[in-house]
């Protein structure tokens, strides 16, 4: 006979209030996957590698460890990541509560864009349920992150890098090159954000792509199948010059090919704005005429403004310069009347031999210390327009 104590030969049921005894084991994503930049270094363009943000993908329940749950309001989701760049994990980016064994996932979450999601279904456990992986395309798709970050890392070294290439956006090429010397760290991080996450910003200067439809359409630019793009041009400079040109012309939408001539121009005022805005510089002044130029035809005036341009780069203001093209090819203005078309920045400038001018300046992807200007004043009176300047 037993003693008092455990009995051995008899078992107590033990209640497992509210846990489901089946529980998520797969999921599939019944949508198709989007193309995008295999982010490989190589430029390669990848069929149905990811997701896009803004599109709406459907997942669904594959399978389940045991039977089907009595209701199938018990599956809850959630999207979780960790950020590739900051290290920081996102347990669940959805916003709203969301059951069923399917669900359709509109990706608007722009922090997420160039990470691999986890889409994850559950009933009882989160961490070790049902779990798809994909990646999410960064919003300029297209442009490889790898071959963006090697090109801000050049150019971080040496600004001059930055080029317009055969398109006509020499006013925010200057603005980013001045922006490169000044901040080589949040000039890389302006356009890193911007290609990643389609959201920048820097002191009051913001772009954000899903504002505005045409900034939509130029991040989803495919540079291998868009008519008249600039091959050569890296993307670190298509992409902030070509978001920024179109942002800033209210009246032409600007595509950023090679076509395109009077939707990329940048007016003064706007390179004004932008050295405030952006660079944040406070002490910013226009001295420029745009239809005509600003020496005219009087030799005297031409010793004025060189003089004048010393000064104010002995004074430490970047001075970004409005010109004519024949400037630089040595060649006199053929009229009066022109209109100023390039802008470039300018590094040093100093009298020359008698009737000529001597100068050194930042543009087309060109290092300014490896060519000095020897222009005459014949030639430098009838190609300049004025200058801004800005510290």
């Amino acid at each position: 006979m037993a003693g008092p104590g455990v009995i051995f030969d008899s078992k107590t049921p033990i209640s497992r209030k509210g846990i489901e005894p089946t529980q998520v084991k797969s999921i599939k994503l019944v949508s198709d996957l989007d193309d995008g930049a295999a982010n490989d270094g190589n430029g390669t363009i990848k069929e149905k590698s990811g997701l896009i943000f803004g599109k709406t993908y459907t997942f669904k329940v594959e399978s389940y460890t045991n039977e089907e749950p009595k209701d199938v309001n018990l599956v809850k989701w959630a999207v979780s990541y960790t950020d590739k760049e900051t290290g920081k994990f996102y347990k669940n980016v959805l916003k709203d509560t969301f059951t069923g064994d399917e669900i359709s996932i509109t990706f608007n979450d722009s922090n997420g864009c160039g990470n691999d999601l986890n889409i994850i279904a559950y009933i009882n456990d989160a961490d070790n349920e049902g779990k798809l992986t994909q990646f999410k395309h960064n919003r300029f798709r297209f442009f490889d992150r790898i071959k963006l970050i090697n090109e801000l890392e050049a150019r971080k070294t040496e600004p001059w890098r930055i080029n317009q290439d055969d398109t006509n956006t020499c006013g925010p090429s200057a603005i980013m090159y001045s922006f490169a010397k000044r901040d080589k760290e949040n000039y890389a991080k302006f356009i890193a954000d911007l290609h990643r996450k389609g959201i920048t910003q820097f002191n009051n200067y913001k772009i954000d792509i899903s504002s505005d439809g045409d900034l939509k359409d130029i991040a989803d630019t495919n540079p291998k199948t868009k008519e008249n793009f600039p091959t050569a041009m890296a993307s670190c400079d298509w992409i902030p010059n070509t978001c920024i040109t179109d942002d800033e012309n209210i009246f032409f939408d600007f595509e950023g090919n090679t076509k395109e001539t009077f939707s990329a121009i940048t007016v003064p005022s706007r390179m004004k704005m932008l050295n405030e805005k952006l660079l944040g510089l406070t002490d910013v002044k226009d001295n420029t005429n745009l239809y005509f130029n600003k020496t005219g035809w009087v030799w005297g005036a031409t010793l004025e403004d060189v003089a004048e341009l010393i000064n104010t780069k002995s004074e430490g203001y970047e001075v970004f310069l409005l010109v004519s093209i024949d400037l630089l090819n040595n060649s006199i203005s053929k009229s009066l009347f022109s209109t100023a078309e390039h802008w470039i920045v300018l590094e040093s400038i100093k009298h020359g031999a008698p009737g000529f001018v001597e100068f050194n300046i930042y543009t087309w992807g060109k290092n300014p210390t490896l060519k000095t200007y020897n222009i005459s004043y014949d030639i430098f009176r009838t190609n300049y327009y004025g200058y801004i300047k800005a510290k």
